[in-house]
């Protein structure tokens, strides 16, 4: 078994993210119930209630919409701390997402922190106390033998809380999910589905028949999604597929003039050039030249609460070496960005990337979190259960629109040009919470 350490960058982050108030530890927040102790070393002993799923041969049938309507706390310490956690597991993942070399890439901290947590309702065992350690809600006085659980739900709700601060009216951020099991599943788990997603879908399947599942659920994939979505791979031996979409169609504070987009060369490398359409507008925004770092940075406002982080490394500069730190530099950025004219030209963005959550964490060197030797003995009462499939998906698209004209240039004031037309980072970051909604790379706008 690989030990999940926990680097002291976690605490750092922690410590930020709780200056002025009095230190609460993570589980402290989460913790369920009266927070005793459970013996990981015997076999699963929690009553397991379980609830029959409708089937896939009647059609795709969305489980009954979720509404919230507990009390949420301290929201505002609570989704603070929620969000440094998910922004630094959204790191780990997304350095190694990146080792697979697409030229693009774009990536959800919150869903594939939602995802783990979900599953974590149906695991036990030495399953589900690593993935409370990798999650970093564990209660650390533990004995090495023994869990306190964690409530997940509360966990999920919150998450939807921080999606939520994105207002639906200007930029559009939406979850989907879809579960098919071959046999009945905990309550709890479908459950966290549905706290998971704004849509969701859990049903039963034959999965012995991949051909015809395979099938029946891209069909009704592309209907939901304008064939955007594509499953491949279904594992016919095994028990679960689990495909979770995350949507973010945004818009600038201040609008691009779709008559100044023009085409321009895009430098992919020293010598490979791609002509491809630039947006281009001038206004007022914070940006950064971080000469230790090797980069400029630019906050651009979009029309709701969240705003994005553009990261284009000097010339010269490698955005590897600055995207394994990234959530590290956003927290640095943020506190000496100065706001001045500038004209800004980047391309549109326009991004469809499926990630196997199962494939990441196994590059990680964890394939039992959620593969082969994984126990969800909690997650139904069939026994050896195990996960096939488990996909997160982001479509981001943004292009020219935004609620705001440009700005007039003030007197002389003389903007400053910053033109994306080579590999750059960014991140789009709800602003109440801290939390990255997305993490991503633009290597190839052609692609």
């Amino acid at each position: 078994m690989v030990e999940i350490s926990k680097p002291l960058l976690l605490l750092a982050l922690l410590t930020a993210a709780a200056a002025n108030r009095v230190y609460v530890h993570p589980f402290g927040m989460f913790a369920l119930g009266n927070g005793s102790c459970e013996n990981t070393q015997v076999p699963a002993r929690r009553p397991l209630q379980t609830v029959s799923l409708p089937s896939i041969e009647d059609g795709m049938v969305p489980d009954p919409p979720y509404t919230d309507t507990e009390q949420k706390g301290n929201v505002t310490q609570t989704t603070a701390v929620l969000a440094q956690l998910l922004n630094f597991l959204g790191q780990r993942l997304y350095s190694e997402l990146r080792k697979h070399e697409a030229p693009n890439a774009v990536f959800s901290p919150v869903n594939a922190y939602g995802t783990l947590v979900t599953f974590y309702l149906g695991a036990w065992g030495a399953t589900a106390g690593q993935l409370q350690k990798f999650l970093g809600l564990e209660k650390e006085t533990d004995p090495a033998d023994c869990l306190t659980p964690f409530d997940g739900h509360k966990v999920l709700r919150t998450l939807r809380y921080i999606n939520g601060l994105v207002d639906g009216t200007t930029d559009e951020l939406w979850t989907k999910t879809w579960v098919l099991s071959a046999a009945n599943l905990s309550e709890s788990f479908v459950r966290g589905v549905r706290e998971l997603s704004d849509t969701s879908h859990t049903q039963a399947a034959d999965l012995s028949q991949p051909l015809r599942i395979h099938s029946q659920l891209n069909a009704f994939m592309d209907m939901a999604s304008e064939g955007k979505n594509k499953l491949q791979g279904i594992n016919s031996t095994s028990d679960l597929l689990f495909a979770s979409s995350v949507h973010f169609k945004g818009k600038w504070k201040t609008m691009f003039r779709p008559e100044a987009t023009s085409l321009q060369e895009f430098w992919i490398d020293d010598k490979t050039s791609v002509k491809v359409p630039l947006m281009t507008h001038t206004g007022k925004h914070s940006h950064l030249d971080d000469k230790h770092t090797k980069c400029t940075v630019l906050k651009l406002a979009l029309s709701s609460n969240a705003y994005m982080l553009l990261v284009l490394p000097h010339q010269g500069a490698q955005l590897d070496s600055i995207e394994d730190m990234i959530i590290v530099h956003i927290s640095e950025w943020s506190q000496h960005l100065k706001e001045g004219l500038v004209e800004v030209s980047l391309p549109k963005l326009s991004l469809n990337v499926v990630s196997d959550l199962q494939g990441i964490l196994s590059g990680m060197g964890l394939p039992t979190l959620l593969g082969t030797g994984a126990d969800f003995s909690q997650l139904s009462t069939k026994g050896n259960f195990t996960v096939g499939m488990v996909l997160n998906e982001v479509v981001l698209d943004m292009s020219e629109g935004g609620s705001e004209q440009q700005d007039k240039p003030q007197g002389a004031e003389t903007a400053l040009k910053l033109t994306f037309n080579r590999p750059f980072s960014f991140a789009v970051i709800e602003g109440s919470s801290g939390a990255v909604l997305l993490l991503g790379r633009i290597g190839n706008p052609a692609k």
